[in-house]
């Protein structure tokens, strides 16, 4: 299996403004951004709404791990949070869960932001549909990161490998994820 080398640049992490948090002390902030990263070298085209196309390709990277973090690890425990950056994230975003529990989320990013880097792959395996009639769609696959910059302005970006259908996809070139179907794909850190 050929593997494509993952660095920023190939990354092209597409941004949505309304995907991002901020979790302050008195001591030192983070802001916290859902990204997806779009998987220079993994695409298909698909053709006209209904059609539906294999996107398939592996690829390794290094990152920060989310699972590196023990706080992280007992909260996903204690507070029922589901897995990889999709389930941290909407449950940061969900109620009073950042200004409640905000001790805990600024030591579990903490943790995330000062562990090593470690090596991963995903091997992304799904069906990408098109989504206008007649219109052909450049589908890329993107993995979900979860961008840390703290109060210093150092970033860093970590991923999980729990729940990898829910953290891969497919997206088109103006940044909009795709319906996709059978998303069997790996991640492994």
């Amino acid at each position: 299996m050929e593997t494509t080398k993952l660095s920023i640049n190939s990354l092209e992490c597409v941004s949505n403004p309304a995907h991002f948090l901020t979790v302050e002390s008195e001591v030192e902030s983070y802001k916290v951004t859902k990204r997806a990263g779009k998987i220079e070298g993994i695409g298909v085209s698909v053709s006209g709404k209904g059609a539906w196309a294999k996107l398939y390709g592996a690829m390794t990277f290094s990152s920060q791990s989310m699972e590196s973090s023990r706080t992280y690890q007992q909260m996903k425990s204690s507070y029922d949070i589901s897995g990889g950056v999709s389930g941290f994230f909407s449950w940061l975003g969900f109620g009073a869960n950042a200004k409640t529990h905000k001790e805990e989320i600024q030591e579990s990013l903490k943790e995330m932001s000062s562990s090593s880097s470690v090596s991963a792959q995903v091997a992304v395996d799904l069906y990408v549909e098109g989504i206008y009639p007649n219109v052909r769609v450049d589908a890329s696959a993107f993995l979900f990161i979860l961008e840390i910059e703290d109060s210093d302005g150092n970033t860093y970006r970590a991923v999980s490998a729990d729940d990898p259908e829910n953290n891969t996809g497919g997206i088109d070139s103006s940044g909009s994820l795709l319906p996709e179907k059978n998303n069997n794909s790996t991640i492994t850190i």
